[in-house]
């Protein structure tokens, strides 16, 4: 397997004015797993919303291209965050097949991951070409999920497509639900053995077929934030030093305006000292309010 090692490519941002990125907002989850993502974008997530971080470096994480069945086209312009940093850009040789995926000599540990979790994945193209995103899971588990118009066909199996994206050569997000993978088997009753593949991609075996990718990550989606607070309203006191929910029967979970928690507490009351002035939600069971802090 051909280990593959991304450089940064500095161009003009003014030649790319008009491309259309992705552009994801990560104040909208938590527990993000990352797997390929620039440290620019990175950065914006709160370092306690990142569980783990299997990002490609070369000594425990790599990108590997199964048998020499890509080339290496290369990146240049914006990325799917806008960013001037690499991107994956591979086009099928001419072995009569292709594969590649993460892994490395050392476990993933995805076993917080459940069917409520999400996997993201930018894409942008302009052939009509399906392709394959596959997950593994320990003990020889997997799953595939086919990306396209039309059937992706692996010697006997056939995949039929599960979505789609607008093949435009603009950058365009994918989000498939954890439970599409778990529908098919794939579980994490403990870690990704080392060497297999958290995830992979097939591009199938016609030559100069590319595929182009960024922002792959597993996180789980926030319904937290400002927009989906509920009409139904908690009873909420709030004094100097605390917060406390009236009739109270599940932890109180105190969350900022963008979603990321702040505090749970298993009584009916919450110690607030020391939490900065402004206005958060408090969720408890189905139920939500805003609150101001002053």
């Amino acid at each position: 397997m051909k280990k593959l090692t991304f450089s940064i490519m500095l161009l003009a941002i003014c030649a790319f004015a008009t491309s259309v990125h992705a552009q994801d907002d990560f104040t909208k989850g938590s527990s993000y797993h990352l797997i390929f993502l620039d440290a620019t974008s990175g950065a914006k997530i709160p370092a306690a919303n990142i569980a783990h971080d299997f990002r490609v470096d070369d000594t425990n994480n790599f990108l590997y291209i199964w048998s020499s069945t890509y080339n290496d086209l290369g990146s240049s312009g914006p990325n799917s965050e806008g960013e001037i940093e690499s991107y994956i850009n591979l086009s099928v040789a001419s072995v009569g097949w292709s594969g590649f995926g993460f892994s490395g000599p050392v476990a993933k540990d995805m076993t917080a991951v459940t069917s409520n979790y999400t996997l993201h994945i930018a894409m942008k193209a302009t052939n009509a070409a399906s392709h394959i995103i596959g997950m593994d899971g320990p003990g020889g588990l997997s799953a595939r999920i086919c990306i396209g118009s039309t059937a992706f066909v692996d010697g006997a199996n056939v995949y039929q497509p599960y979505t789609n994206f607008t093949r435009d050569n603009k950058w365009h997000v994918i989000e498939i639900p954890m439970s599409a993978f778990f529908n098919l088997g794939l579980r994490y009753p403990e870690a990704v053995p080392a060497n297999a593949n958290v995830v992979y991609v097939l591009s199938g075996g016609v030559s100069g077929t590319a595929v182009t990718m960024d922002a792959i990550y597993v996180y789980n989606k926030s319904t937290t934030g400002i927009n989906d607070v509920k009409n139904t309203k908690l009873d909420v006191l709030i004094s100097a030093k605390t917060l406390s929910v009236a009739g109270a029967t599940q932890p109180i979970e105190l969350y900022s305006i963008t979603g990321s928690k702040i505090r749970t507490s298993n009584e009916s009351i919450m110690d607030i000292e020391g939490i900065q002035k402004g206005i958060y939600i408090v969720r408890c069971g189905q139920l939500t309010n805003k609150v101001e802090i002053r």
